[in-house]
C-alpha cells in the first residue's frame, strides 16, 4: 500500500523512500492561484478509508507545515511512464476523483505504456456532488500517492457540519438536480440490466384508462347541474381555506440569556462571526449585556456578517421588550415597549454617527459600508422607529459640513422611497437640500466641487421622481432661482418643464404679498404705474418702454389718452413727464399709429376734466411740431373743415382749445403758407400775431442787454430790463430759445493751438468762449421757459469750453434736471461730453474744485464707470493737498499777537488768518468761526461769495470741533427764529460740504421737539421758518452768487426727494402746534406754507413713490390723536382735489367718503387713500354712530365701484386702515359663498344647466379678499373653512350624480354643463382656502382644517374630477399646502380613515404619510355565529374599527370615528412595524389563537365528515356574498349536536370575518432557538396567500 500525504503538505516536506520511480524526487511546485471557492467551503480531499489512520497521523507529525497552503506538491506520473507524456487534462473530473484520465479523449489520445494502471492502487470513494466544481486543474487538490507509512492510531474528530457548496451551473443558467449520496440509490445496485442499460430519471407514464365522466355526468346534466357543479367548487374551496389556517397555539420562546464571563462572552461572538458555526449552538445561550450601541459596536468590531448581526440584535430586543413587560403593569406595557424601541433606535443613531465622525481615519470605507449595510437592514427589518430614524437622517443632513455632506446623501438615497413618499419629510428634504445648493454657490463661484455635482444631481433626481415636493410657495421666489440654475447645468430637455410647471403651480398657490398686492389688475392703472417708476438715472430705452405699454392696453388710441392725461395731471409734477410722451409718441407714429387722431380726442375731452392742465399737452404736441412729426398745416385744415374757429374770441377758455394749439408751437421752420394761414386763422380772436412779433423783438432787445458778454456792449448807458417770462406767449417763449441757442453756438471759434503741460502735445478745435455768467442767464430763461430741449443743445455747445466755472455751471445744470434730460435722451451723452473734456483739460492745467465736484457728483448720479470717478477722487485730493502745501507754519505761531493785538474786523484778514498755516488750535478757531458768524449775523461782509471757500478752509483745520461750532451755531439761529440770518448763512455751509442739509433738518426737528411741549406757537413759527428754509423755491434771489444758490436748491430738491429727510416730521410738528395759534398773522402764515405750490410738489412726489411712508409720518403721534387738527384735511384735501371742483369741505364726513371713492382714478389713488384715512380718523373724534355711518358709507360706495368697475376700487381697498378691510374682506367672502350655495342642495341641481353665477363678479370678489385677507378675524376665518368644508361635501355630491347620470346616458362622452359651474366655483373655494391658509392663527390647528383636507382628498380622487387633469392638480396642490400645517395627530386620523378605502392612491399616502403595507395579504380570521331564529344585525357584530369604516366618513363626523381607538392604538403603532394597522380588540401580545376560532374549525371539520352533501347545500343557502373594503365575509352553516334526555341538531350561519393580520418584525427568527419540535423547517408565510381565491 502506498501511503499518500495529508491534505495541504507539500511533497518535498516527505520522506522519499516509499516513493516509486526516480522521477518522484524531481516534482515540481504547483503553482498558487487563489482558489474559485467561496472563502467559508473548506477544500477537502476524499481518499481511501483504509488509509484514514494514516492520514491523521500524518496530519499531527506535520502541523508546522500547514502554515504553508500555497505550497503544493505535483503527483508523480504512475509507474511505467516517460517524461515526454502528455500533461493530465485540466479540468476536475465530474463523477471520481483518481489520478487516471477520465476523459474518454484524452484515454484514446495517450500512448500504452501511460494507459496501464497499477494493480495495487486503490481507487478513492466519490466526492461529494457539493465538491465537483469546473475548475482550473492547478487550483484543484490532488491525492498524491505516497508518505510515511502507518502511524499510531489516534482518536479522529468528527467533522463539523458545513454549508453546502453552490450547486454545478451549465450552459444556459441550469444547475444540476442533486441529492445527498447515502449509497442506497438505485444506481449503486449493480445488476445486469443496469450495466447493460444504464439508470434513466424519466417517469413512466401509463395511459388513463378510467375517468370519472360516466360517474359525474349523471348528475351534472339535469336541470340542477350547474348549481351542484357550484356547490362542489364551494365545498373545495372552503375547505382550501380551512386547511390553510394555522390553529395551533404559538410555541415561539425567544433564545435566553445569561450572563457569561468576559473571555466567554468573546468567544461566543468570536463564533458568531464565524459562518461555520450554526446559529442553532449558539442559541442555546446568549450573551447578556450586549445590547444597544455595544452591540452595534461588537458586530462591526467582531465583523459578524450581516445576517447573523441582525439575528443577534432580534434575540437581544425580544427579551429586552419581555423584561419591559414583565417589570412593568398591564397599563404601561406598551409604554415600556415604545420606550425600548426609541432607546434602540437612538442607539442606531448614535452609533451610525459616531461612524461617520470617523472620516478620513485609516480604514474607515470598510468600517461605515458595513455600518450603513448593517443600519439600512435593520431599518428594512422594520427594527427601527422608522419616523424617528428618517427625522434624524434629515436633522443630520442639514446640519452636515461640506466635507462631510456626500456621506449624508448617499444616506439619503439609501432611504429614498420612504423619504420622498410622505409630504412632511419630502419637502424638507427639498429645502435642505437647496440650502445647502446656495451655500456652495455663495462660498465657491469660480470652480464646481464634485460635492456640488453630487447635491445637483440629487436635487435633479428629486425634481423628476417627486417634484411636488418642492411646492412651497413662501420660499418659491428663492428656491426657483436656485432650481433654474441647476437646471441651466444639465442638458436635460425634461428639466425644463419640470421647472416651468412647478413655477406655475408655486405661482396658484402663492398668496399676495404686500409688495404684490401692490400691483394692479387695471391696465390703466399698470400703465400708470410703469411712467411713475421710469428711472431716469439710466438711459431710457422709449422702444422697450412703448412695447411694454402696448403690451398692457393694446388700443393705442386708448393709451394715448391716458399718456397725455398722466403728462397734464395736476397729481404729478415736473417736466420730464412732457419729454417722455413726446419720445412715446413718436415712436407710436413711427410704428403707423395715427397719433394725431389720439391728440385731438384727448384735448376734446379736456372740458369736463378740471384736474389736468393743458398747457402740458400743448407743449408735447410744440415738441411734435418741431421734430416734424405732428402736420400742423393738415390740423388747421381740419379746423377749417369742422368750423371749429367759429364763435372763438377768448383762447383762455376750455372750449378754445382748436384754435389755442396753434398758439403754442414754434415757428421756426414752418412754411410760409402755413404761417399765413395761421395767421389769417387768428384775426378773429384777441390774440394778434403782429403783437407777437412786437413781444419777440422786445424781449430779444432786453436779451442783449443782460448778456454784454455775448452780444457785446450794445447799450452802454442804459439798464438792463429784465423779462418776465409769465406775460409771453409759449410761441415766443420757444422762439426765444431757438434764438439764445443760435447765439452761443455763435460764440464758438476754431482755435488751432492750445499750450498743455507738455510742450511736446499740443490741442486744436472748437472753443466755446462763453462767460460763465452769460452762460448762468441762458441757464436760468431756458429753464423758466421751460424749453429743455433747447438746454440740452446749449450744455452741449458750452461743453467745448475751457472755462472751469462754465463747465461746473453746465454739470449742476445736468445734476438739477436729471430727469428731463434723461426723458430727452441726452444725460448720457453730455456726460460723457464732460468727461472727454475733463481728460482733455486735465492734460492742460490743474481744475478747479467746483467742476471737480460737480462732475464726480454727476458721474456718481448716472452710474459712469468706475475708472471717471476715481481720476476724480484723486484730483480731489490732490487739490486740498496743494491747497494745504502753500502755507509754512501753523496758525497759532504766527497770528497769536495779531488776534491779540486786532480785532480781525476786515474781510482780507480773516483770509490771510485762514492762508497761513497748517494748523489750528481750538481757541483761535472759535474766534475765527465766530468773526466769520458775526460778519453773517450783521451782513457786514461785503464778499458774500467767500463764504464757501471760508468755511470749507476752516474745517480742513479740525472737522470735529467745526462740526460743533457749527451746529451750536445752528441751534441758537434757529431757536432765535432769525430765519434771514439762515437764508444767508445756510447755503455757503451746505453747498461747501460742510454742513448736509439733512443734518440741519435733524437739528432743526430735534428743536421742535423740545419747544413745542412748552410753547406750541413757538414751535408752529419755528417749523414754518424751517421749511421756508429747505423746501426748493420757484425762483434764485438772495444777496449770494447765482451759482451758490443754484447749488443750493440742487440739495434742497435732492432732500424733497428722500423720504428719510425729516421734511415730513416737520410738516407733522406745523400741524399738531397749529391747533393752539390765537393769531390771525401767525394763522395766515401757516396757511401760507401749506397751501403753497412748494410744500405740494414734494408731497405729492412723495406720496406717488411711497404712499405707505408719508401715511405712517402724518397720520403718527399728534396727527392720529383724538382732537385732529383741521390743517392736516386743509392740506390732504388741496392734494386730492386742488382746483377744488369736489367742493369736499362743504359735505360731511360719510358725503366726503363717497365723492372721494366716485372721483378716485389711476393719478389720484394715493391722495385718495389718505383722504379716506383722514375722514375716519376725524369720525372717531365725533360718535361711535358717525364712525359706524362713514364706514357703512364707504362699504356702499366700494360695493356701487365694484359692480360698475370704473374707478380702481381694488388698489382703493388694499390702502385702507385694518378694520376697514377686514370689514371688506368679510363681505366679499359672504358674496363668494352666497353665490356658490347652490353647492349646498346638490339634489336639486339641474345637471343640463349652462352656468351659474358670473365668472367677472367672481373674480372681482376674489380679488378684494386677496388685498385684505391679512386681517380677518379669527371668528370669520373659522366661519369661512366650515362653509367650504360644506360645499366641498356638496359638490362631492353633484358629482356622484354627474357619475350616474353619465353611466346611464346612451352618450357617456357628453359631459353635462353644470360641471363648468363646479370647475369655476371649485377654483374659488380652492383659492379662499389658499388665502386663509396664510392667515397668522391658521397654524394654530383649528376643528375644520382636517374635515378640509378629507373633502379635498374625496374631490381629487373622484372619478368625474380624473377628466380634468388641471382641476385634479390644483385641488391636490391646494391639499398639499393644507396638509403642512397639519398636527401629527389629525394626520395619522386621517391615515386611518385613508387606509379604510379601497382604493390605494399614492397621493393620498403622500399627503397623509401612510405607507403600503407590506403583510397586508396575512388575515385573522374571527368567525361570527348567529342563530336562524336570531336577527341581529350584522354591524353589531362587527369590530368598533370595522363599523367605522363602513359608515360615512364625512369630515363632520370622521374625528369621532378615530378618537375612540386613537388613545389606545397610539402606543402599539409606534412599536409595530411601518404601515401595519393595530387592532386593538385583537391585541399583539396574544399568544394563541381565539379559542372560538379553534372550535369552528373543528366543529366545521366534523359536520363535513359526518355529511358532506348536506353540509355543501347548506353552504349554498347560508351563504353571504356581500363584502367590504376592509374585510372579507365568508359564511359557513355550522351543525352542533348535544346529547342529554334529548338530541337534537341547529344549524347556525357562520360569517368568518377575515381581519389584517400583522407579523411581530422581532420574532422572525431564522433559528428556532433550541426548541425540538416536530417540524422546524422553515416555511414561506406567502403560501397562504391561496386564501385569497
Amino acid at each position: 500500500m502506498n501511503s499518500r500525504p495529508g491534505p495541504g503538505i507539500s511533497e518535498s516536506l516527505q520522506p522519499r523512500g516509499s516513493v516509486a520511480g526516480p522521477a518522484a524526487a524531481q516534482a515540481r511546485r504547483r503553482s498558487s492561484k487563489p482558489s474559485n471557492q467561496p472563502y467559508h467551503v473548506k477544500q477537502e480531499d476524499c481518499i481511501d478509508p483504509t488509509l484514514e489512520s494514516e492520514r491523521w497521523s500524518v496530519d499531527e507529525t506535520t502541523g508546522k507545515s500547514r502554515a504553508l497552503p500555497n505550497i503544493r506538491a505535483k503527483p508523480a506520473p504512475l509507474e511505467g511512464t516517460n517524461e515526454t507524456t502528455r500533461p493530465p487534462p485540466r479540468g476536475r473530473p465530474q463523477l471520481f476523483f483518481t489520478n487516471v484520465p477520465t476523459n474518454a479523449f484524452d484515454m484514446h489520445t495517450q500512448s500504452p505504456a501511460s494507459q496501464s494502471t497499477p494493480t495495487g492502487m486503490n481507487l478513492p470513494v466519490p466526492p461529494r456532488p457539493g465538491l465537483s466544481l469546473p475548475g482550473d486543474a492547478a487550483q484543484q487538490r490532488r491525492m498524491i500517492p505516497g508518505g510515511t507509512g502507518v502511524k499510531t492510531e489516534v482518536a479522529t474528530k468528527p467533522l463539523p457540519s458545513e454549508a453546502p457548496a453552490p450547486a454545478v451551473v451549465f450552459s444556459g443558467g441550469r444547475t444540476a438536480d442533486l441529492f445527498v449520496w447515502t449509497g442506497n440509490q438505485p444506481e449503486d445496485t449493480l445488476s445486469e440490466a443496469l450495466v447493460k442499460g444504464g439508470i434513466s430519471n424519466k417517469p413512466q407514464i401509463m395511459n388513463e384508462t378510467n375517468t370519472a365522466r360516466p360517474s359525474l355526468w349523471s348528475n351534472l346534466k339535469n336541470k340542477s347541474g350547474l348549481s351542484t357543479l357550484s356547490t362542489l367548487f364551494v365545498a373545495v374551496l372552503e375547505k382550501r381555506q380551512t386547511c390553510g389556517r394555522l390553529t395551533a397555539p404559538n410555541t415561539f420562546k425567544p433564545p435566553p440569556r445569561l450572563t457569561l464571563r468576559d473571555s466567554t462572552r468573546e468567544t461566543w461572538l468570536h463564533d458568531l462571526a464565524n459562518p461555520t458555526v450554526s446559529l442553532r449552538r449558539l442559541s442555546r445561550t446568549i450573551p447578556h449585556g450586549v445590547t444597544g450601541k455595544v452591540l452595534l459596536e461588537q458586530c462591526l468590531n467582531k465583523s459578524i456578517p450581516i445576517p447573523r448581526a441582525i439575528w443577534l440584535a432580534k434575540c437581544v430586543g425580544i427579551n429586552e421588550m419581555r423584561s419591559h413587560k414583565r417589570k412593568g403593569q398591564a397599563s404601561t406595557m406598551t409604554s415600556g415597549t415604545i420606550t425600548w424601541v426609541r432607546g434602540w433606535t437612538g442607539a442606531v443613531e448614535q452609533f451610525l454617527d459616531s461612524i461617520v465622525s470617523t472620516i478620513g481615519q485609516q480604514a474607515w470605507k470598510p468600517r461605515i459600508t458595513y455600518a450603513i449595510q448593517l443600519a439600512t437592514h435593520l431599518y428594512k427589518e422594520h427594527l427601527l422607529e422608522d419616523e424617528h430614524y428618517l427625522d434624524w437622517l434629515l436633522k443630520n443632513l442639514e446640519s452636515s459640513s461640506q466635507e462631510r455632506l456626500f456621506i449624508w446623501l448617499l444616506l439619503v438615497s439609501v432611504y429614498w422611497a420612504d423619504i420622498t413618499s410622505v409630504r412632511r419629510r419630502g419637502k424638507r428634504l427639498s429645502e435642505i437640500l437647496l440650502s445647502h445648493d446656495s451655500m456652495i454657490r455663495s462660498d465657491d463661484e469660480k470652480a464646481r466641487s464634485p460635492i456640488q455635482g453630487f447635491l445637483e444631481s440629487t436635487i435633479v433626481k428629486l425634481l423628476i421622481t417627486s417634484p411636488v415636493c418642492f411646492l412651497s410657495p413662501s420660499k418659491w421666489n428663492a428656491h426657483g432661482t436656485s432650481i433654474r440654475a441647476i437646471a441651466s447645468n444639465h442638458c436635460l430637455p425634461q428639466l425644463d418643464r419640470l421647472v416651468a410647471n412647478l413655477n406655475r403651480r408655486n405661482n396658484r398657490l402663492r398668496v399676495p404679498s404686500e409688495q404684490s398686492k401692490q400691483i394692479t389688475y387695471d391696465m390703466t392703472q399698470q400703465v400708470v404705474h410703469i411712467l411713475d417708476s421710469i428711472d431716469y438715472t439710466f438711459s431710457v430705452s422709449v422702444e422697450s418702454l412703448a412695447v411694454e405699454c402696448m403690451q398692457r392696453i393694446p388700443d393705442t388710441r386708448k393709451l394715448i389718452s391716458i399718456v397725455l392725461h398722466w403728462t397734464s395731471s395736476l397729481h404729478r409734477t415736473g417736466p420730464h413727464r412732457v419729454y417722455i410722451a413726446t419720445r412715446l409718441l413718436r415712436r407710436w407714429s413711427y410704428l403707423g399709429v395715427d397719433v394725431d387722431d389720439a391728440i385731438l380726442a384727448c384735448l376734446h375731452s379736456m372740458d369736463s376734466n378740471r384736474s389736468l392742465d393743458p398747457q402740458n399737452i400743448f407743449r408735447v404736441v410744440a415738441e411734435l411740431v418741431r421734430s416734424k412729426t405732428f402736420a400742423l398745416g393738415k390740423y388747421m385744415q381740419w379746423l377749417i373743415a369742422t368750423g371749429s374757429t367759429g364763435q372763438i374770441y377768448d383762447l383762455t377758455s376750455p372750449a378754445a382749445w382748436p384754435l389755442r394749439l396753434i398758439v403754442e408751437i414754434p415757428l421756426t421752420g414752418t412754411p410760409e403758407p402755413v404761417l399765413n394761414l395761421r395767421r389769417t386763422l387768428l384775426r378773429g380772436t384777441n390774440y394778434s400775431a403782429d403783437s407777437e412779433d412786437a413781444s419777440l423783438d422786445e424781449a430779444e432787445w432786453a436779451l442783449q442787454q443782460q448778456l454784454p458778454g455775448l452780444f457785446g456792449d450794445v447799450y452802454p448807458s442804459g439798464h438792463a430790463i429784465s423779462i418776465n417770462a409769465s406775460t409771453l406767449s409759449p410761441t415766443v417763449r420757444l422762439e426765444l430759445g431757438i434764438w439764445l441757442r443760435s447765439r452761443v453756438h455763435a460764440s464758438c471759434q476754431n482755435v488751432d493751438r492750445v499750450s498743455t503741460k507738455d510742450p511736446s502735445v499740443e490741442l486744436s478745435g472748437p472753443v466755446c468762449t462763453i462767460t460763465a455768467r452769460d452762460f448762468q442767464f441762458i441757464r436760468s430763461y431756458l429753464e423758466e421757459f421751460g424749453d429743455f430741449s433747447i438746454l440740452a443743445d446749449v450744455i452741449g455747445i458750452v461743453s467745448a469750453s475751457l472755462d472751469s466755472a462754465v463747465l461746473a455751471s453746465a454739470c449742476d445744470a445736468l445734476q438739477y434736471n436729471h430727469k428731463t434730460f434723461g426723458a430727452i435722451g441726452a444725460l448720457k451723452p453730455l456726460v460723457e461730453k464732460l468727461a472727454r473734456k475733463y481728460t482733455s483739460i486735465r492734460n492742460i492745467r490743474f481744475l478747479e474744485r467746483d467742476f471737480l465736484a460737480g462732475l464726480a457728483e454727476l458721474a456718481q448720479t448716472t452710474h459712469t464707470e468706475g475708472y471717471l470717478m476715481q481720476s476724480l477722487t484723486y484730483d480731489l485730493g490732490r487739490q486740498d493737498f496743494k491747497g494745504s502745501l502753500a502755507a509754512c507754519s501753523p496758525v497759532s505761531d504766527t497770528m497769536a499777537d495779531a488776534i491779540h493785538a486786532s480785532s480781525i474786523d476786515a474781510d482780507d484778514e480773516i483770509d490771510r488768518i485762514l492762508s497761513s498755516g497748517t494748523s489750528m488750535d481750538h481757541q483761535i478757531m472759535t474766534r475765527v468761526f465766530e468773526k466769520i458768524a458775526f460778519s453773517i449775523e450783521t451782513l457786514s461782509t461785503t464778499n458774500f461769495d467767500n463764504l464757501q471757500n471760508w468755511f470749507h478752509r476752516l474745517r480742513s483745520f479740525d472737522e470735529n470741533t467745526f462740526d460743533k461750532l457749527v451746529t451750536e451755531w445752528i441751534e441758537s439761529l434757529v431757536t432765535t427764529f432769525r430765519n434771514p440770518v439762515l437764508k444767508v448763512a445756510l447755503p455757503p455751509l451746505v453747498v461747501s460740504g460742510c454742513m448736509p442739509l439733512r443734518r440741519f433738518v435733524s437739528i432743526s426737528n430735534r428743536c421742535i421737539s423740545k419747544l413745542k411741549e412748552a410753547d406750541p406757537p413757538a414751535g408752529s413759527k419755528m417749523s414754518t421758518d424751517i421749511l421756508d428754509v429747505v423746501l426748493p423755491p420757484s425762483n434764485l434771489h438772495g444777496p449770494c452768487q447765482s451759482s451758490m444758490l443754484y447749488r443750493y436748491r440742487l440739495r434742497q430738491l435732492q432732500l424733497s426727494e428722500d423720504r428719510e429727510s425729516g421734511i415730513l416730521s416737520i410738516v407733522q410738528h406745523l400741524i399738531a402746534c397749529s391747533s393752539s395759534l390765537q393769531a390771525h398773522e401767525d394763522q395766515a402764515q401757516v396757511t401760507n406754507i401749506l397751501s403753497s405750490i412748494r410744500l405740494h410738489r414734494v408731497l405729492m412726489c412723495m406720496t406717488v413713490s411711497n404712499y405707505e411712508w408719508v401715511s405712517l409720518h402724518l397720520y403718527s403721534g399728534e396727527t392720529n390723536s383724538v382732537e385732529q387738527p383741521p390743517l392736516m384735511g386743509n392740506l390732504l384735501q388741496s392734494l386730492l382735489d386742488p382746483t377744488n371742483h369736489l367742493r369736499l369741505p362743504s359735505g360731511s364726513l360719510d358725503q366726503q367718503i363717497v365723492r372721494v371713492v366716485d372721483s378716485c382714478d389711476a393719478f389720484t389713488l394715493p391722495f385718495a387713500r389718505l383722504e379716506i384715512q383722514r375722514l375716519f380718523i376725524a369720525g372717531a373724534t365725533v360718535t361711535n354712530d358717525a364712525a359706524d355711518a362713514i364706514s357703512e358709507a364707504l362699504l356702499d360706495s366700494v360695493k356701487a365701484a365694484v359692480e360698475k368697475d370704473e374707478s380702481p376700487w381694488l388698489e382703493l381697498v388694499s390702502g385702507l386702515s385694518a378694520p376697514i378691510k377686514s370689514k371688506i374682506c368679510d363681505y366679499a367672502e359672504r358674496e363668494i359663498l352666497n353665490a356658490s350655495s347652490f353647492l349646498l342642495s346638490p339634489g336639486t341641481l339641474d345637471l343640463n344647466q349652462s352656468s351659474i353665477g358670473e365668472d367677472p363678479f367672481r373674480l372681482k370678489y376674489v380679488r378684494i379678499v386677496d388685498s385684505t385677507v391679512s386681517e380677518v378675524s379669527k371668528e370669520n376665518h373659522n366661519f369661512v373653512l366650515g362653509a367650504i368644508v360644506e360645499r366641498l361635501r356638496g359638490a362631492a355630491d353633484a358629482l356622484n350624480r354627474v357619475d350616474d347620470y353619465m353611466k346611464q346616458s346612451s352618450h357617456p362622452e357628453q359631459v353635462p354643463e353644470i360641471l363648468n359651474s363646479i370647475h369655476w366655483w371649485l377654483d374659488s373655494l380652492l383659492h379662499l382656502c389658499i388665502v386663509h391658509d396664510s392667515v397668522p392663527w391658521h397654524r394654530n390647528e383649528s376643528p375644520v382644517q382636517a374635515a378640509l383636507l378629507w373633502g379635498l382628498r374625496t374631490l381629487f380622487t373622484h372619478p368625474v374630477v380624473q377628466k380634468y387633469s388641471a382641476l385634479v392638480e390644483q385641488i391636490f396642490d391646494v391639499a398639499v399646502l393644507l396638509s403642512d400645517s397639519l398636527s401629527d395627530e389629525s394626520r395619522a386620523r386621517l391615515a386611518q380613515l385613508n387606509t379604510a378605502k379601497p382604493a390605494d392612491d399614492a397621493r393620498c399616502s403622500f399627503i397623509f404619510g401612510g405607507t403600503r403595507i407590506n403583510d397586508a395579504w396575512l388575515g385573522l380570521s374571527k368567525p361570527i355565529v348567529s342563530s336562524s331564529s336570531q336577527h341581529q344585525p350584522q354591524s353589531a357584530l362587527l369590530p368598533q374599527s370595522q363599523q367605522h369604516s363602513n359608515q360615512s366618513t364625512s369630515p363632520s363626523t370622521f374625528q369621532r370615528s378615530v378618537s375612540q381607538q386613537h388613545q389606545q392604538q397610539l402606543g402599539q403603532h409606534l412599536v409595530q412595524p411601518r404601515g401595519y394597522p393595530q387592532y386593538p380588540q385583537y391585541p399583539q401580545q396574544q399568544q394563541k389563537l381565539p379559542p372560538q376560532v379553534q372550535r369552528s374549525f373543528v366543529a366545521g371539520g366534523q359536520a363535513q365528515q359526518q355529511n358532506q352533501i348536506q353540509q355543501t347545500q347548506a353552504v349554498a343557502q347560508h351563504r353571504n356574498p356581500q363584502s367590504s373594503s376592509s374585510h372579507q365575509s365568508r359564511p359557513t352553516a355550522i351543525t352542533s349536536s348535544q346529547t342529554g334526555k334529548g338530541s337534537f341538531t341547529k344549524h347556525e350561519k357562520v360569517d368568518i370575518k377575515i381581519l389584517p393580520f400583522a407579523i411581530k418584525s422581532w420574532e422572525i427568527l431564522p433559528e428556532n432557538g433550541g426548541n425540538s419540535i416536530a417540524n422546524d423547517t422553515a416555511i414561506n408565510l406567502s403560501l397562504f396567500g391561496a386564501r385569497k381565491v
